[in-house]
């Protein structure tokens, strides 16, 4: 029997591939004379950076004159680094074999693992390609919001997950118990700014005892929703965050997004994140108006009132981020003060707007004033949730601004 010569096209000794991801084997296979052999039987051993066998996978001639493998999928939780590959190859009438290797790396779902002790899934609905936006805090006590978007005008089809995770067990026992965990110890919510809470559902998520809570996004296309429980098994509280826009039909996006979710105890986690994760006083609670309320001209001042977080020291006021959309740009305009209500300036009515003005109030510590006097400072509270009030021309009274407005306001 003759030699085939086989040689292996793709991967290269440097192709990195993610666990998780696929690759697709690409041989070359000739005589001795350097002819191509089209009829051979070629098998792809795999075997991890340990030496131990993953997977055997045939490859089939094709386009290009080459043998191509079907995609296939690096298994998560195996050993990273130098994986080999053994190829076998034969016809009627000779024989060869060829070797290679790649380079298999971690994804972001082993990383979080090693790290923090819990696994979770990438966040791919409609196929979308993840992107780690936020990782802050340690193993005790941090937060990371995974995902991403497809470009479309107007309304980007998006999926998001993010998961909080706080040592100890909290009283979670009503609906108001969550709600303060929610707005005094997690504080941070959202990807996108979230303008409500509820409803409360006693559930259970996988093997725990949870609470499933419904949220409402800055728009009515955001759909949110949040998953709380404790694990004793870690001894830490997770409230698992999903949002989803535009996502496909037919399946429970936020169950697909959290369902992979799961501990592992036996991982004695230490990692420390990128960024710190302050602790901060609870937001403050949004009093008047009510959310989404309708004022139609400059007849009646629109008051913005809040709860105290607690009696401010000299050196303490609150920020009022006051944001609205005009064309395609969002702008925004921070008041301060140290009472806890302010009166919407009438010169935002007569700036070119969508009609809706969106509110958050922070408490802050003063470090500086602006050029205007105005103060600056650093937050020592977590923001408020994203209210927001409908500010209107009357009937019969136009604005002397062009009407710009091609996206959804709330």
């Amino acid at each position: 029997m003759t030699a085939l010569m086989v040689s292996l096209a793709y991967p290269k000794a440097d192709t990195k591939v993610e666990m998780g991801h696929t690759v697709t084997f690409i041989v070359q296979l000739t005589d001795g004379q350097g002819n191509l052999v089209r009829d051979g039987q070629v098998a792809i051993a795999v075997h991890d950076s340990n030496g131990k066998p993953i997977a055997d996978i045939p490859a089939v001639f094709g386009s290009g004159d080459v043998y191509r493998s079907k995609a296939w999928t690096v298994p998560h939780r195996a050993p990273d680094g130098v994986w080999s590959i053994s190829i076998a190859a034969r016809t009627d009438r000779a024989a060869g074999d060829g070797t290679g290797k790649f380079q298999v790396a971690q994804s972001t779902s082993e990383i979080l693992l090693s790290k923090y002790g819990f696994w979770v899934a990438a966040p791919t609905l409609r196929d979308i390609v993840p992107q780690l936006v936020a990782e802050r805090g340690d193993a005790h006590r941090g937060l990371i919001r995974w995902g991403g978007q497809i470009p479309a005008q107007h309304i980007l089809p998006e999926n998001w997950i993010e998961i909080h995770w706080l040592e100890g067990e909290y009283k979670l026992d009503s609906p108001a118990a969550v709600r303060h965990f929610m707005l005094a110890e997690v504080g941070d919510l959202g990807f996108t700014p979230v303008r409500a809470l509820g409803p409360f559902e006693s559930t259970r998520f996988k093997q725990w005892a949870a609470w499933q809570v419904g949220a409402r996004g800055r728009r009515s296309v955001d759909q949110m929703e949040w998953m709380i429980f404790y694990a004793p098994e870690v001894n830490k509280t997770f409230v698992i965050g999903t949002t989803v826009v535009s996502p496909p039909s037919g399946i429970d996006p936020h169950a697909a997004l959290r369902g992979s979710f799961d501990v592992d105890p036996a991982i004695q986690a230490s990692g420390v994140a990128p960024e710190p994760l302050l602790k901060l006083l609870p937001a403050p609670e949004l009093i008047s108006p009510t959310l989404g309320a309708r004022f139609l001209g400059t007849a009646q001042p629109i008051v913005l009132r809040w709860q105290a977080v607690q009696e401010l020291a000299q050196d303490e006021y609150y920020a009022v981020l006051v944001e609205y959309d005009y064309s395609e740009t969002t702008n925004d305009v921070t008041l301060t003060t140290r009472q806890t209500q302010i009166t919407l300036p009438e010169t935002l009515y007569r700036t070119p707007n969508c009609g809706v003005f969106n509110w958050q109030v922070t408490l802050m510590r003063q470090t500086g004033v602006d050029k205007a006097g105005q103060p600056i400072g650093a937050p020592i509270g977590y923001s408020s949730l994203y209210g927001y009030v409908q500010w209107l021309y009357p009937p019969g009274e136009s604005p002397s601004f062009l009407v710009k407005c091609p996206n959804p306001q709330f």
